[in-house]
């Protein structure tokens, strides 16, 4: 085999991950969407797709080009969003989103979203 075809069987390992591999994050994806805002951790997930936690984080940032961290996180900030929307106050909707401290709950959101979480719910919004 020549250092080129060496080369472009890399690349496509690197980039065009195997089916199974496209299958467990979509199946992870699936876990993280359906239970963003309750008890859900990476631990968790890992094992709902059969794989170590590490192998895990690998394979979710590859096929989605995040962590699976920061994709649960801007799941969380999106269901905020919805709950703000609707009216419910800050510390309410913290702990629906699934976290435990409103102070790190709104420093995330601001930083997520460029405002606090009772600025955006007032509808002062300054949104990214």
């Amino acid at each position: 085999m020549t250092y080129y075809q060496m080369e472009v069987m890399r690349i496509e390992r690197e980039h065009f991950p195997c089916r199974a591999v496209v299958d467990q994050c979509r199946a992870a994806k699936r876990l993280i969407d359906e239970r963003c805002c309750g008890g859900v951790d990476l631990d968790g997930i890992a094992r709902g797709v059969f794989v170590s936690k590490f192998h895990f984080i690998r394979q979710f940032s590859r096929c989605y080009g995040v962590t699976p961290y920061r994709y649960l996180t801007e799941r969380r900030m999106q269901e905020a969003k919805v709950l703000l929307d609707a009216g419910v106050s800050v510390a309410e909707t913290c702990y629906r989103v699934g976290f435990c401290s409103v102070p790190s709950f709104s420093t995330l959101f601001k930083r997520y979203s460029g405002c606090t979480p009772a600025t955006y719910r007032d509808g002062k919004r300054n949104i990214r």
